[in-house]
């Protein structure tokens, strides 16, 4: 273990012995058992909300869950002699399901649908904005055009900027049919049913942080839970293990049905599901990362992610064809 992690375990009360490097965290073996620090760049604020969210869980007996411990002081993260800030959280295990595997799909769906049962809170903390409070398009759609405005003035245009161009109006379409869904009824409606029952959203969804424990699931990363509509949840695992089955209806089919077995959706929810399956989410990320010119995305790089969405375009137009009739 390093200088600066043992500096700054040392502001908690924990006896460290071994210790060991995972993905983005150390594990560490204490009198209190097994934890493990991370490095946290998020709102500090975001973290009472956090523990409040986790402490409840946890209550609940449900899952396994990574909850935040405080430090000597009571605080939930301490910083370092560079001011980067910290938190300690308990070490819990699990695997991450076969994303090709259905059974595994279905059932952590199953379960993630119970966890949005139980995390029916009501209200935690100060009250929140006046509905509606879920967001639509607007913002991304300003992205895009302001991306293509930037492409367009450029006197030199390279493949990928020429590519971008191509499939503008294409995806264009996609986001503006995908906005016009969300319109205000549906989202006062899904604001008032997030607010009236106080909901709450795991907010990073994905077969990352829900995994399988050896005899309960095991939920981690509550770091971006909030209060929102909980499809927003179901959406991000759903997309993400479509993208790793080339948008296969059966799977999509069979892992709604599973949550919808534990926890059934109104119209509004269905509607907004489908909203923001049809938004070309990928295409917006490509244009977003091209628009804040981030280093680690070379222009090599981008071309490569633009080539593979539009391969893979045709399967996923004749999913949302096929779920269609489901949701809306």
């Amino acid at each position: 273990m390093n200088d600066r992690a043992i500096a700054v375990l040392e502001q908690y009360d924990l006896n460290v012995g071994n210790t060991k490097k995972a993905r983005g965290a150390i594990i560490a073996e204490t009198d209190k058992g097994m934890i493990s620090l991370w490095e946290y760049t998020g709102k500090t604020e975001q973290l009472f909300l956090c523990k409040e969210v986790c402490d409840r869980m946890e209550a609940s007996g449900f899952c396994n869950i990574d909850n935040l411990i405080p430090n000597e002081e009571g605080g939930l993260f301490v910083t370092d002699s560079d001011g980067k800030k910290y938190v300690v959280k308990k070490h819990v295990e699990g695997r991450e399901c076969d994303v090709t595997n259905s059974r595994e799909c279905q059932y952590i769906i199953g379960e993630i649908a119970k966890m949005h049962g139980i995390m029916e809170f009501g209200r935690i903390g100060e009250d929140q904005p006046q509905s509606p409070f879920i967001k639509d398009f607007s913002k991304r759609e300003a992205e895009l055009s302001r991306v293509r405005s930037f492409i367009r003035k450029q006197p030199k245009k390279g493949e990928f900027e020429l590519r971008f161009l191509q499939e503008y109006a294409y995806f264009e379409e996609l986001a503006k049919e995908a906005a016009g869904l969300l319109d205000k009824e549906c989202l006062f409606k899904l604001s008032d049913l997030v607010k009236e029952k106080g909901i709450y959203c795991h907010g990073e969804c994905n077969q990352h942080n829900i995994l399988i424990g050896a005899k309960k699931l095991t939920a981690t990363h509550f770091e971006k839970c909030r209060m929102d509509i909980q499809v927003r949840d179901l959406y991000l695992f759903l997309r993400k293990i479509l993208e790793k089955n080339n948008w296969s209806f059966s799977m999509g089919h069979s892992i709604l049905e599973e949550y919808e077995k534990n926890k059934p959706l109104s119209k509004e929810e269905k509607k907004y599901l489908y909203a923001r399956l049809l938004y070309p989410e990928r295409y917006w990320k490509i244009a977003n990362a091209y628009l804040n010119k981030r280093k680690s995305l070379p222009p090599r790089r981008q071309l490569e992610k633009l080539e593979a969405l539009v391969a893979i375009e045709k399967a996923r137009r004749t999913f949302l064809g096929q779920i269609e009739k489901d949701l809306l």
